[in-house]
């Protein structure tokens, strides 16, 4: 790859690159497009559009808000309700009203933005979601994934076009985008990582733009900090790619970040925020609602007994009524916690109130004499809940999680859900990544460092850091999607390595074949991407660990 500062090419290079680029990008959308308008979920009633309970979440808060503007989806995963509305990934608490309620436990944003383009085919056509289960939510989804893709291509065209590489390579990149990983298999349905995906894209462009001096006005800010902050509020990680983006444009220019990329982050901020509130009352989403809350009371004594008799004794009885005097709390009663991650060490025992919806969780230290009361704030614990410690039975072999980590850093990377066995294009990325930190140019070995950077975090996130039980490889889904939101990244840091090894028939011959097998592999959950990867299959048939 030349070391080179990326320039404009002359205008006939640019018409003749474009043209091809089109007919990529063209390719790509009509594929991706003939699979949105074709896909429909046999296995649910035949229907619908709905494969998974994580897709059924969203569309829940979509047919909620688009039809009754509420974020409660009691009546959509109410009892009775067809096989197609319910979910697993929902959360309980009181709502505005004092009384207890239904939500999806997705975060808000992005679910109330595609409620809004339901709305707006709802004015336009006069057709509801539930009288016209597959054709609204398909067109939904021409609006909130085909187009996007089409940008998320566009924007990746811009900037290989601007790096000094033969043809050859950009158009290897382009393909390798639109038919070589799995953002196009999960365009048939409605998600967080395609959104993310595409962010990242949008904001890398304009980052390097800005790394490049190529405009350094306050909307190029704006626009980097708006999508690269759009990127966090639909992945929690991706909030590391927008500190490293902050701090590059504000070594740049810090008046134009502040007149204009803390504005664009502070937009989608003020949004994320705002729809959760909206939603729930407060500003925490309910992925940070998993465990007690603030403790209320502290009570000494001898009443381990009585509470796992389920009585409730007079000393916490009036505790509780003295900490909200508001609240009727009348009629409690006492069962024992159900939550998976409650320590050994902790007897633990949830109340609940049947006149109020009131709720408080007692836990209990083996070999003390002390109580401590808690307010209520693990919203994923409710009666019938599929994260329940009881319901662990029930829940898919993956869902159980994976105690032993190196087994799960393995199949993360290599097995049946790895990065470079399912895609292993990938393999040309993680090489360009180093060889673009021995380019001269500073902006490219900020660029490889900074994804570096950001793929060893989000790795060591998911498979150090994360508890036994959200070891799950993202749970029943063809790949390893948590770190689909890298892809652009990757992308970009391809190239040079394709550069090199595009020089030669047998290096071209590698290239193609690392591109086919990534291609059938993505194409192999085209029509659902809420299935176990083709590997983990063959991986069962085996016998090996999993």
């Amino acid at each position: 790859m030349p070391n080179s500062c990326p320039t404009e090419l002359p205008a006939f290079c640019q018409q003749r690159h474009w043209s091809i680029y089109w007919i990529f990008i063209a390719c790509s959308l009509v594929m991706v497009g003939g699979r949105v308008m074709t896909v429909q979920n046999w296995r649910a009633e035949g229907d619908t559009v709905f494969h998974s309970a994580n897709d059924r979440s969203r569309w829940a808060t979509v047919r909620a808000l688009g039809d009754h503007n509420v974020y409660e989806i009691d009546e959509v995963s109410a009892a009775g309700q067809p096989i197609k509305w319910s979910t697993i990934d929902q959360v309980r608490h009181i709502g505005a009203d004092d009384s207890m309620h239904t939500y999806s436990s997705k975060p808000t944003l992005y679910p109330t933005m595609v409620a809004g383009v339901y709305k707006a085919i709802k004015a336009t056509t006069g057709m509801e979601i539930t009288q016209h289960p597959l054709w609204v939510p398909r067109i939904i989804l021409l609006f909130t994934n085909v187009l996007p893709w089409g940008i998320f291509l566009f924007f990746l065209a811009k900037l290989i076009d601007r790096v000094p590489v033969r043809d050859w390579s950009r158009y290897y990149i382009l393909a390798a985008a639109g038919f070589g990983t799995y953002l196009s298999t999960f365009s048939v349905t409605l998600n967080n990582h395609l959104p993310a995906a595409i962010s990242v894209m949008i904001a890398s462009y304009f980052l390097c733009r800005i790394l490049w001096k190529q405009r350094t006005d306050g909307l190029c800010f704006f626009l980097c900090g708006l999508f690269a902050a759009f990127a966090a509020a639909n992945e929690l990680p991706a909030l590391s790619f927008l500190a490293i983006v902050g701090a590059f444009c504000l070594v740049r220019s810090p008046i134009q970040t502040i007149v204009g990329f803390v504005p664009g982050v502070a937009v989608v901020v003020a949004a994320f925020f705002g729809t959760n509130f909206l939603a729930h009352g407060e500003w925490k989403p309910p992925y940070l609602h998993r465990g007690d809350g603030n403790i209320v009371c502290t009570i000494s004594g001898e009443h381990q007994e009585a509470l796992q008799a389920g009585k409730l004794p007079d000393e916490f009885r009036n505790a509780i009524a003295a900490s909200d005097p508001e609240l009727n709390f009348t009629l409690p009663i006492i069962v024992e916690g159900d939550w998976p991650s409650t320590p050994e060490s902790i007897d633990r025992w949830v109340v609940r109130d049947r006149e109020s919806d009131a709720q408080y969780a007692i836990q209990h230290e083996q070999g003390s004499d002390e109580f401590s009361v808690h307010q209520w704030s693990n919203w994923y614990e409710f009666p019938g809940s599929y994260w329940l410690a009881s319901q662990a039975e029930f829940k898919s072999e993956v869902d159980r999680g994976q105690p032993d980590q190196m087994l799960y850093a393995f199949h993360c990377l290599f097995g049946h859900h790895g990065v470079f066995s399912l895609t292993p294009i990938w393999i040309l990325s993680f090489a360009g990544m180093f060889c673009l930190l021995g380019n001269t140019r500073m902006t490219l070995r900020l660029f490889a460092l900074m994804t570096i950077v950001l793929t060893a975090v989000v790795i060591s996130f998911y498979i150090i850091y994360r508890p036994a039980m959200d070891r799950n490889y993202g749970g029943v889904t063809s790949a390893l999607r948590w770190l689909f939101w890298l892809a652009p990244l990757w992308l970009v840091c391809m190239l040079p390595i394709v550069e090199w090894l595009g020089r030669t028939r047998n290096g071209r011959f590698i290239c193609i074949a690392l591109l086919v097998l990534s291609g059938l592999s993505a194409a192999y959950s085209m029509e659902n991407p809420w299935v176990q990867p083709w590997l983990y299959e063959a991986w069962q048939w085996t016998g090996l660990p999993k």
